[in-house]
C-alpha cells in the first residue's frame, strides 16, 4: 500500500507539473499577445511613468536655463504671434551680454518676414552674427501628392542659417498615448535641435549619436525659467549668475487653453500623471539636454526581449506555483510579481535601465489565481478522502483536524511515536457456543459500542475488530505527545465501563463479560495498508507486538490491564500504577517491566500498590520467606476476591523456598506461550 501511495504521490506530483506547465505556457501566449496590443504598451507606459515618478528628484540643473514666450510675455508686448523679429534681436544680445554660453532658439524663421532687406530680419541677422553660438530650429513638413505623401524639409532663410553656429529638428516624438518619454539625436539623418546643440557643447564638434529615455529632472518648470518679456524689458536688468555660462532654451510656453490656435507647444510626460500639468516643448528640449550632458539616456531592455524571457519564467512559474497550497501559491505569486516590480523599479530609479514588468507580474499574478484555483479543488479533493477514509477510525473532531492540517499526514507509511492497544473478552469462545448468533451479535454490538465511544472521545484511532478483539492507537495519525496518558486513562474508563455493562447483563441473565487490555508505547509504523481499492489505516511493528503479548499476559497474572515502563513514564504522575513484574517475551532478548494501572492519582489504590512493591523488593532480594508474608497481606488487603498477582508471587517463594533459584538468578519471568 505505501508503494500505491508513493506511485499516486507521484501521479499527483506529474498532474500538477503538467498541469503548471501548461498553464504557464498558455499564460505566456496570453501575455505575448497582449504585449503586441496598444493595451500592453499602455500598461508598459503607466509603469515606467511610476518609476519615473520615483526617479524625479526635482534639483534644479545649474546649467540650463528656459526663457519662455508665455502668457505674460504676450501681456507685456501686446502683439500677437508671429512677433518682429527685432524683438528676438533684441533677447540674443542681452544674452549675449549676460554671457550665455549657447543660445537655443525653438524657433523656425523659414520665410522673410517682409519685404527682401526689411529692418526686422536684418537685426536679426546681425545679433546670430554676433550674439555668440546660437541653433536654429528646422522643421518636417508633410506634402501631400496624389501618389504618395513625402517629407519636406523647412529650413531657415539662408540669411539665418548662415549666420548661426548651427540647426537642428525641432521634433519631439510622443508614444502612442501622446506623452514624450523617448528623444534620439538624429532624426531622418539630420540632426535635431538637441542634438544640433550638443554638437556645440562637444570637444570634438561632432552630433552625438544616441537615443533613449529622457531623465526629466523634475515636472514642468523644475528646470529655471524666465519670461521672455523679462529679458528684453530694458527696466529690469538680467541677473549675470542667472545666465552665465548656461545654455539657455527659447521657445513657446503656453498653455493650450491660453495658446492661439496651433500654437500651443506642451506636451504629456511621465511627471504629467502625477502633476496633471503638461511640460512645454522648450523645457523637453532642455531636459534631452541635461540627459546628454548628465552621461547617456536610459536604456531600455526591449519588450520583445522581455517577453521571450516570461517563455522561460511563467511556465517554471507555473510548474512551482501548482505543487503549493492555494494560500502559499497566492502569497508566492504576488510575491514574485511585486518583487519583479521592485526589481524593475530599482534598475530604473538607480540605474536608469528600464526593464517593462507589468505583463510579466500580471502573468505571474494570474498564475497565482489559477494555482490557487487548482490546489484549491485537489484541496477539496483530498479533504473529501481523508474524510472518507479516516471517518471510520477516528472522532469527528479528529477528522475535522486531519482536514484542516493535512500536511501533518504522510499516507503511505511513516515512524511515529504511539501507544498501542489491545483487548479481548475473557471466555468469550466459551460462552459464544451459548448464545444464538443475533444474541451473540447484539452482546458484542452492546460493548463495541461504548469502547468504541471511549476510544474516539479520548483522541485515539480505531485500527479494528478482531473478533471479539479491539485493537486501537494513539498518537497518529495526528501527533500528540500526550498519547500515552490519553491511552492510559482509556483503558481505566473501558475497564469501568465493561463492569457497569456486565452488571446490567447479569441483571438481564447474560453472561457476565470480562475483558484483559494491554498496553506499549514506541515507535510503530502508521499508514494504511492493503490494495488499492480496500486498505485500512494501520499500525506496525515490535510496539504492536509487546502490546499483543501484554494482553495475553495477563491470564496470567489475572490482571485486567498491563502497561509497560514505557506507557507508564510517558502518561506522567497522572496515574497509580503498581510493578507487576518483570518479563522476556518470545522473541525478545531484554526483559520488560510490566505495571498495572489501577487508577488515577487520588483514587484509592496508593497504599495497596505500596503494600505490593514492598513485597516484590523483598521477592528481588531473594527473601522469599519475608516475601512470602508480604504478599499473603496484599492478597488479603483486597477482599472479597483477592489479589491474584500477589497469588501468583505467593506460589513462586514457596517454590524458591523448597529449591531456591541459583546464584545468577535476575528474577525476571520468561512465560510460555506467546
Amino acid at each position: 500500500m505505501a508503494e500505491d501511495r508513493e506511485t499516486q504521490g507521484a501521479r499527483d506530483h506529474g498532474r500538477s507539473l503538467a498541469m503548471g506547465l501548461a498553464a504557464g505556457l498558455a499564460l505566456w501566449g496570453l501575455v505575448f499577445l497582449a504585449g503586441l496590443s496598444p493595451f500592453g504598451a499602455s500598461l508598459e507606459n503607466m509603469a515606467l511613468d511610476a518609476a519615473y515618478a520615483l526617479r524625479s528628484r526635482g534639483d534644479r540643473p545649474p546649467g540650463l536655463l528656459v526663457v519662455a514666450v508665455d502668457e505674460p510675455s504676450f501681456q507685456a508686448i501686446g502683439l500677437p504671434w508671429p512677433w518682429p523679429r527685432r524683438l528676438h534681436a533684441k533677447l540674443l544680445t542681452r544674452l549675449h551680454a549676460a554671457g550665455a554660453r549657447l543660445v537655443v532658439l525653438d524657433m523656425v524663421f523659414a520665410e522673410p518676414s517682409g519685404p527682401p532687406g526689411n529692418a526686422d530680419d536684418a537685426a536679426l541677422a546681425g545679433a546670430l552674427g554676433d550674439a555668440g553660438p546660437v541653433v536654429l530650429a528646422m522643421a518636417l513638413d508633410t506634402a501631400d501628392d496624389p501618389a504618395f505623401a513625402r517629407q519636406i524639409l523647412v529650413p531657415p532663410l539662408p540669411l539665418f542659417r548662415d549666420k548661426a553656429a548651427g540647426a537642428g529638428l525641432a521634433v519631439l516624438t510622443p508614444d502612442r498615448d501622446g506623452a514624450i518619454r523617448r528623444f534620439a539625436t538624429r532624426h531622418a539623418g539630420l540632426p535635431t535641435l538637441a542634438g544640433a546643440a550638443l554638437r556645440l557643447l562637444a570637444k570634438d564638434g561632432a552630433v552625438p549619436d544616441a537615443k533613449g529615455l529622457i531623465d526629466f529632472p523634475g515636472p514642468a518648470r523644475t528646470i529655471d525659467t524666465v519670461s521672455y518679456a523679462d529679458v528684453i524689458d530694458p527696466d529690469r536688468p538680467l541677473p549675470a549668475e542667472h545666465i552665465r555660462d548656461r545654455v539657455v532654451v527659447v521657445g513657446r510656453s503656453l498653455a493650450a487653453s491660453a495658446a492661439p490656435l496651433g500654437q500651443a507647444d506642451t506636451f504629456a510626460t511621465p511627471l504629467s500623471r502625477v502633476t496633471g500639468q503638461p511640460t512645454p516643448g522648450p523645457e523637453i528640449q532642455a531636459a534631452i539636454l541635461y540627459t546628454m550632458l548628465r552621461g547617456a539616456p536610459g536604456r531600455e531592455i526591449p519588450l520583445a526581449a522581455m517577453l521571450g524571457f516570461g517563455g522561460c519564467l511563467l511556465p517554471v512559474a507555473g510548474a512551482v506555483l501548482f505543487r503549493l497550497r492555494p494560500v502559499p501559491a497566492a502569497a508566492s505569486a504576488l510575491g514574485l510579481a511585486a518583487g519583479l516590480l521592485a526589481l524593475s523599479a530599482g534598475l530604473f530609479v538607480w540605474r536608469f535601465v528600464w526593464a517593462p514588468p507589468m505583463l510579466l507580474a500580471g502573468g505571474l499574478t494570474l498564475a497565482g489565481a489559477a494555482a490557487t484555483l487548482y490546489r484549491g479543488l485537489e484541496e477539496r479533493r483530498e479533504k473529501r478522502f481523508l474524510a472518507r477514509a479516516f471517518s471510520r477510525y477516528l472522532a469527528p473532531q479528529v477528522v475535522r483536524d486531519l482536514i484542516n492540517r493535512p500536511e501533518l499526514l504522510e499516507l503511505g507509511g511513516r515512524e511515529a511515536e504511539v501507544t498501542v492497544f489491545f483487548s479481548d473478552l475473557a471466555g468469550f469462545t466459551s460462552f459464544s457456543e451459548t448464545l444464538s448468533p443475533k444474541e451473540l451479535i447484539g452482546l458484542l454490538n452492546a460493548w463495541f459500542t461504548p469502547a468504541t465511544d471511549i476510544i474516539l472521545r479520548s483522541g485515539g484511532t480505531l485500527d479494528k475488530f478482531i473478533g471479539d478483539a479491539i485493537m486501537a492507537f494513539w498518537g497518529a495519525p495526528l501527533a500528540d505527545p500526550a498519547h500515552a496518558a490519553k491511552a492510559l486513562g482509556a483503558a481505566l474508563a473501558l475497564r469501568d465501563a465493561l463492569a457497569s455493562l456486565s452488571r446490567d447483563f447479569a441483571d438481564r441473565g447474560l453472561p457476565v463479560l470480562d475483558a484483559r487490555m494491554g498496553l506499549h508505547a514506541g515507535p510503530a509504523v502508521v499508514g494504511n495498508v492493503g490494495s488499492r481499492e480496500r486498505f485500512d489505516y494501520t499500525v506496525l511493528g515490535d510496539t504492536v507486538n509487546l502490546a499483543s503479548r501484554l494482553e495475553s499476559l495477563n491470564k496470567y497474572y489475572g490482571t485486567r490491564i498491563l502497561a509497560t515502563e514505557a506507557v507508564v513514564a510517558a502518561a506522567g504522575p497522572g496515574f497509580v500504577c503498581r510493578e507487576v513484574d518483570r518479563v522476556r517475551v518470545k522473541g525478545r532478548e531484554r526483559a520488560v517491566t510490566v505495571f498495572e494501572p489501577l487508577g488515577r492519582a487520588g483514587e484509592p489504590g496508593a497504599a495497596f500498590a505500596a503494600t505490593f512493591e514492598a513485597a516484590r523488593r523483598l521477592y528481588a532480594a531473594r527473601r522469599f520467606e519475608d516475601a512470602l508474608a508480604g504478599f499473603l497481606a496484599a492478597d488479603a488487603a483486597r477482599p472479597p476476591q483477592g489479589d491474584p498477582p500477589s497469588r501468583v508471587f505467593a506460589v513462586r517463594c514457596r517454590e524458591h523456598l523448597l529449591s531456591p533459584p541459583p546464584p545468577d538468578w535476575d528474577g525476571v519471568f520468561a512465560p510460555t506461550g506467546k
